[in-house]
C-alpha cells in the first residue's frame, strides 16, 4: 500500500484548481491522501480584462463592484472544493488582491508556514509564466520550500498560460470519466460563466481525459523552463 502523501495545491485564483489539476485531485483523494488548496487572490479581477475586450454579458450579475465579486469568488471556490472532496480545514484563502500579488511575495510566505509543513507534494504553476499572480505563486512555492529545505519533495508543475515544455520531466496523469466531475466543479464558478469566451474553455476541460505536469525537485530549479 502506497504511503499516505501530503500534497499542497497552488492555486493563485479561485477556479484555478479545477482548471490545473481537478482530475488528479480526485485521484489523490481516492488514493486516501491530504490535499490542501491555498488560493492566493481574491479574484476581484476576474471581469476587468472581459470589459475592456466587450467579453462580458450586461447583466445585474456583472454590475457589481470588485469587492463583492471577491466575496462571490471565494464562495464558490469554497463550494467548489467541497464538491471535489476538501475537507474545511484544508481550505485556505489568503485574500491577496488579484493582479498584485508579486507585491505580497514574502508576506504570503510567512501565511502559509504551518499549512506546508510536512508537506510531500506541491502542485504549482510554471515558471516563466506571463501571468503575474501565476508566476508571484511559483516565486513563493519555491520561497518557502528553500526555507524550510524541502529538498525531498516532488513539485508538479502546471502550465495554464504558457507552454508546457517538460520533456522527460514529463508526468501524464490519465483521469477519465473524473473529468465529469471536475466538469461539474467548474460550473459551481458561476460568475466566470458571464465571460463570453469562457465557453470554449470549459467544454475542453470536459473532454480533457489527461492532467500534465512536469516534475522535478528543488535542486533542478533555474534549469528548466517551466522550473
Amino acid at each position: 500500500m502506497s504511503p499516505k502523501l501530503k500534497i499542497i495545491i497552488f492555486a493563485p485564483h479561485p477556479d484555478d484548481e479545477c482548471y490545473s489539476c481537478g482530475g488528479s485531485i480526485l485521484k489523490w483523494l481516492e488514493e486516501g491522501h491530504e490535499i490542501h488548496i491555498i488560493w492566493f487572490t481574491d479574484g476581484r479581477a476576474g471581469y476587468r480584462a472581459a470589459k475592456e475586450r466587450d467579453d462580458l454579458e450586461d447583466c445585474d450579475a456583472t454590475n457589481i463592484d470588485e469587492d463583492e465579486l471577491t466575496k462571490i469568488r471565494i464562495a464558490e471556490a469554497d463550494n467548489a472544493a467541497e464538491f471535489l472532496g476538501i475537507k474545511k480545514e484544508n481550505r485556505h484563502f489568503l485574500k491577496f488582491y488579484d493582479q498584485e500579488l508579486k507585491n505580497h511575495i514574502k508576506e504570503a510566505v510567512v501565511k502559509i508556514r504551518s499549512i506546508v509543513k510536512d508537506a510531500d507534494r506541491f502542485i504549482i504553476p510554471s515558471a516563466n509564466n506571463n501571468h503575474p499572480d501565476h508566476q508571484a505563486t511559483y516565486e513563493i512555492a519555491i520561497k518557502i520550500a528553500e526555507e524550510q529545505n524541502l529538498y525531498h519533495i516532488d513539485f508538479y508543475v502546471y502550465a495554464l498560460y504558457n507552454t508546457l515544455k517538460a520533456g522527460n520531466h514529463l508526468l501524464v496523469t490519465k483521469i477519465g470519466d473524473l473529468r465529469l466531475k471536475v466538469y461539474e466543479a467548474v460550473k459551481l464558478h458561476k460568475s466566470l460563466f458571464h465571460i463570453k469566451s469562457n465557453e470554449l474553455e470549459v467544454r475542453a476541460l470536459k473532454s480533457r481525459r489527461k492532467d500534465r505536469f512536469g516534475v522535478y525537485k528543488l535542486h533542478e530549479k533555474g534549469t528548466y523552463y517551466n522550473f
